[in-house]
Order: C-alpha cells, then sequence, then structure tokens
C-alpha cells in the first residue's frame, strides 16, 4: 500500500491490562502493535509516542518493545517482542525515513546532521529489562550540546 506503520508502542505497557481484560480480550490484546509480525513480514516500521499522554522518553519505548510487559508486570504478547536494536531503528532510522528525512537525519554519517545522544549504557548490550533504566548523559543537536547531566 505504500504505507509505513507507527506504532504508539506505550501502549502496551500504560493499558494493555485493561485492553487484555475488558476492551479487546487477550487473544486479540496480545497482538496488540505487531512489532515482530511487521518485522517478519518486512515491513519497515516506526515507534512514536503520544506526549502529553505520557512523558517523553524514547528509551522507554524501546523497551516496550522488547519486553511487552504491562504496567502490573504482566507480560501482553511476548512473540510480538522485537530485538533491542530493531526498536532502535525504528525510532531513529526509520523514523528520518518516514519523515523523508534520511537523507540529512536518522544515522551517523558524513553530511548529516549530528544529532545525537550519549547514554550510561548500550540498549544492545544490557539486561532487557534494564533499557529503561538508561540515563541519557548527553544530547547533542545539530552537532551542539543541548543537554549534559
Amino acid at each position: 500500500l505504500g504505507i509505513t506503520p507507527s506504532f504508539y508502542y506505550d501502549h502496551t505497557y500504560y493499558w494493555g491490562d485493561y485492553h487484555m481484560a475488558s476492551v479487546l480480550g487477550p487473544q486479540r490484546g496480545s497482538r496488540i502493535s505487531p512489532l515482530r509480525t511487521a518485522l517478519d513480514k518486512g515491513i519497515r516500521f516506526t515507534i512514536h509516542q503520544d506526549t502529553p499522554v505520557v512523558p517523553p522518553n524514547m528509551l522507554f519505548s524501546i523497551h516496550c518493545a522488547v519486553n511487552r510487559v504491562t504496567c502490573t508486570g504482566q507480560p501482553i504478547g511476548q512473540e510480538q517482542c522485537i530485538p533491542p536494536l530493531e526498536a532502535i531503528k525504528a525510532v531513529t532510522i526509520n523514523s528520518a525515513w518516514q519523515c523523508h528525512e534520511d537523507d540529512r537525519k536518522g544515522s551517523i554519517s558524513p553530511r548529516k546532521l549530528a544529532d545525537l545522544v550519549v547514554l550510561d549504557a548500550d540498549p544492545t548490550a544490557v539486561p532487557k529489562e534494564a533499557i529503561k533504566d538508561i540515563r541519557v548523559l548527553e544530547t547533542i543537536k545539530e552537532g551542539r550540546t543541548v543537554y549534559r547531566a
């Protein structure tokens, strides 16, 4: 269809229990935001947030995509979990591509804007449950530090 889905992934954490119990039921609720299915089918996707509904924190969205656990600790469709690197791509390279800005954003390469963060841990190396605890040490926008912890 020529579309790129964008999944609101914090939804599984904040409202997953409600959807599993009331709105969708366990079978349909476990398939909410089916990232693994999209990945397996070769569909390029992004992950977004709906601030101010939830606080802005893309590392938390990555955590949700990798873990798929509700706010009460209940698993929700574990078969739809994706690896950390795929979640990172969804909020960087794929997001820039979806916005038609991948020629200047989304990855680190010559002639692209130097928009990046310095983290206190590698999201692909820590236990997956710890991704939500990673701290941003510095944010660089177009080559200039705009935040430093």
